[in-house]
């Protein structure tokens, strides 16, 4: 087995948009050198308010956490700046010296390294809960067919048949594309 050579997202705590509007929101009215903080795996973060600013300190280390807003459809979005590369992005990772982009910690996201058919298994596990949500038992179990699970209150019979025979297509070309490894496991069958 090859040695891993990818950090992941999932491997470094995270602020992310809705971090922004709390902390908006609490420092909004609040006088110069007020503080929020939140504690996370890599140590206690704090945030104050600084002529206007915010000033993000963790483990010691200080930087400048800059905002910056687009004009969206509902009226205006805020992002941070990442305070080392500038780029606008909607989360920020927190490391025990600093706080940067997932593209300045080098991190890729979990879906980068899957091949085909894990791919697959989270394409269909998407549109299971599209159809069905999350508390319908059995509901990520590839093993049961779209056709044991019941109509979902409130959706049209002509839209969840339409749905469900996509979702069938769909697991019948994954498990065509699966016999393969089934078969390197237990030899195949004649």
């Amino acid at each position: 087995m090859r040695d891993k050579t990818r950090r992941y997202t999932t491997e470094l705590p995270c602020i992310g948009l809705t971090f922004l509007g709390n902390m908006r929101r609490r420092l909004a009215d609040a006088p110069d050198g007020s503080a929020i903080h939140a504690a996370t795996d890599s140590g206690t973060l704090w945030i104050a308010r600084k002529a206007g600013a915010y000033k993000a300190t963790i483990n010691g280390h200080s930087l400048t956490l800059s905002l910056t807003t687009t004009l969206a459809g509902y009226g205006v979005r805020y992002w941070y700046l990442c305070p080392h590369c500038y780029q606008q992005c909607a989360k920020l990772y927190i490391g025990s010296k600093g706080i940067a982009c997932r593209k300045c910690w080098g991190l890729h996201y979990a879906s980068q390294s899957e091949d085909m058919l894990a791919r697959m298994r989270r394409l269909i596990r998407a549109k299971r809960v599209a159809i069905w949500a999350h508390d319908t038992a059995g509901i990520m179990n590839l093993a049961k067919t779209p056709f044991q699970f019941d109509k979902p209150k409130g959706m049209r019979w002509e839209t969840f048949e339409r749905k469900r025979s996509q979702l069938f297509r769909l697991e019948e070309k994954y498990w065509k594309a699966f016999i393969p490894v089934v078969e390197r496991l237990t030899g195949k069958y004649r």
